[in-house]
């Protein structure tokens, strides 16, 4: 699942379509990675719903997950959301040192079944984290999923304006 921003669509729109026709989830992380607890309504609305509609156009689909910048949200703008609210189960904070092999071990010795793993692929040493976690993980016999596809195998309807860390894991 990729949750985008969405100063980084424009250049990446074959991409993202290509992601999507793939099976890969598309999320919105706001327009500019804004802290959404901070902004007023009139703000809020236009770092999500613009994005929204940037995405709809882009890969034909109007609902989407929403990951909130930072994990910070209030209850006014849960309210606002109209959409799930995704955070994560295991974060190696990989924005910290952008270490490899921290990452890896960090997300490797804890994950569960049904975590929601936060990586941020910016940043080539995510990427490389991303890749040798999924290929160690595979070979102790986990899937990997979509968040939508997770929901749905643990028997979770996710709720706009609910917040997430993994389908068992309300916040």
């Amino acid at each position: 699942t990729f949750f985008v921003i969405g100063e980084n669509v424009e250049g990446n729109e074959l991409l993202l379509q290509r992601m999507a026709g793939e099976g890969h989830q598309i999320g919105l992380h706001t327009c500019h990675h804004k802290v959404l607890a901070e902004l007023n309504a009139t703000d809020f609305y236009a770092e999500v719903d613009e994005l929204r509609a940037t995405l709809t156009a882009l890969v034909g689909r109007e609902t989407f997950m929403l990951r909130p910048p930072s994990g910070m949200m209030n209850a006014a703008t849960q309210s606002r959301a109209a959409a799930p609210i995704i955070l994560w189960s295991v974060d190696p904070e990989d924005w910290s040192d952008r270490n490899t092999a921290r990452q890896v071990s960090a997300i490797t010795a804890d994950v569960k079944d049904g975590d929601i793993i936060l990586l941020h692929d910016f940043y080539p040493t995510s990427v490389d984290a991303a890749l040798q976690i999924v290929d160690q993980l595979q070979g102790e016999g986990y899937t990997f999923v979509t968040v939508e596809e997770l929901f749905r195998i643990q028997g979770v309807t996710p709720q706009a304006g609910v917040l997430y860390a993994s389908p068992c894991r309300v916040r």
